[in-house]
């Protein structure tokens, strides 16, 4: 199980909230062990520390991780440092998602450039090799520039997300976009012949909504702080983890306790249980600028006059904006998700005996989709309210 289970470790560390105590994460640096996991538990941290607190949130921390390690590939001194670091010190150069005939996962990237701004050949060739990019030259002052971008999204993602540019300052130069889909269905499907109307208790008020059944051995874990069950999808490399904080723990502090280091304990503990949970069908959108984020995250320097980006063009250009859209939609057959994630640039100015547990989610809780076997958390979130 442990083996099968390394990404896990991203939506566990919550269970030890009860534990953790004035151990609570605060800061907004990524952690110092480095990796992807760390990387996107500190994205996700940051992203929920600036919403509201009875905001639904929804990240892919994979396809933010890929549209930064382009910009990263172009940039240099303190810039590149600044980027690298916030990503865990790795970058996500030659990845590929495992996809099946079960599961249709994908990642695309494509390189947006203002025709005739000298790009550098060697950026250009990194991108095509190492990210299997897309470049097009185009003119922007043209309006249907704005059309082929969005389309380019649509068309990777299913028709999910239908755009992330909406109209191209004439200072701007390049857009970096990548551009992920997931489609699964559930290892053991949820019967729709079970699913009824109950409460569920949101942060801003109850509402009823359909809430899905299911009762068999799934990976699972207990704990004082709450509950952590996974639930796979076909083919077993790709899973929905579900952490269900205690009653009367604040999701702020679940999310403060969720570190890297924090939830190797709590995945220890995790083995096959009889279970009987019960999940909301859900789905929402999210549309982000993460200018803020990253600027938390100690992503500065390429936002600013001073950004060094001399491996993409001899001219003078900075970061404009970094905007990420998200959707996510689970049902009793499974899950559809979907992220584009767009980086602006512009010129500067210058157990003994089996029981059954319970779990029933009706309150707010956190999900994750990961891959188990390639350490990448592709999306994740929080929900604090359904309607």
């Amino acid at each position: 199980m442990k083996n099968n289970m390394a990404a896990t470790a991203a939506v566990a560390a919550l269970l030890l909230t009860a534990g953790c105590g004035g151990q609570q994460n605060t800061g907004n640096l990524p952690e110092q062990n480095g990796s992807r996991t760390g990387y996107a538990l500190t994205f996700f941290r940051n992203v929920s520390g600036m919403e509201g607190k009875d905001d639904n949130v929804l990240v892919s921390p994979y396809s933010a991780g890929m549209a930064l390690s382009m910009l990263a590939e172009g940039a240099e001194g303190e810039t590149r440092d600044e980027i690298v670091t916030a990503l865990g010190g790795s970058t996500f150069a030659g990845d590929i998602l495992a996809a099946d005939s079960l599961v249709d996962v994908r990642s695309a990237n494509s390189a947006w450039v203002r025709a005739g701004f000298g790009l550098r050949q060697e950026y250009v060739s990194r991108l095509e090799q190492a990210y299997g990019a897309m470049i097009a030259e185009k003119d922007f002052a043209d309006r249907t520039t704005v059309g082929d971008i969005n389309r380019w999204c649509s068309d990777n993602t299913e028709g999910r997300i239908d755009g992330i540019v909406e109209q191209i300052a004439p200072d701007m130069v390049m857009f970096l976009v990548n551009a992920l889909y997931f489609k699964a269905p559930w290892q053991f499907a949820f019967n729709e012949r079970n699913t009824s109307d109950r409460t569920f208790h949101g942060s801003a008020g109850d509402a009823d909504v359909p809430m899905m059944s299911l009762s068999r051995s799934l990976g699972y874990a207990s704990f004082p702080g709450g509950q952590l069950v996974e639930l796979p999808y076909a083919g077993g490399r790709y899973s929905m983890l579900v952490a269900l904080p205690a009653e009367g723990i604040d999701m702020k502090d679940a999310v403060a306790c969720l570190t890297e280091d924090a939830y190797r304990s709590a995945l220890d503990a995790m083995s096959r249980t009889d279970v009987s949970l019960t999940l909301p069908r859900f789905g929402f959108e999210t549309d982000m600028i993460l200018n803020g984020v990253l600027d938390r995250m100690g992503v500065r320097k390429a936002f600013s006059g001073n950004a060094e980006f001399g491996g993409i063009s001899d001219s003078s250009i900075c970061v404009d904006e970094v905007r990420q859209k998200c959707l996510i939609e689970v049902n009793e057959e499974g899950s559809e998700a979907a992220a584009v994630t767009s980086i602006g640039m512009r010129l500067t100015s210058a157990s003994p005996g089996r029981r059954t547990e319970v779990m029933t989610v009706d309150r707010p809780f956190l999900f994750a989709i990961v891959d188990k076997t390639g350490d990448n958390i592709l999306f994740m979130g929080r929900v604090m309210n359904l309607q």
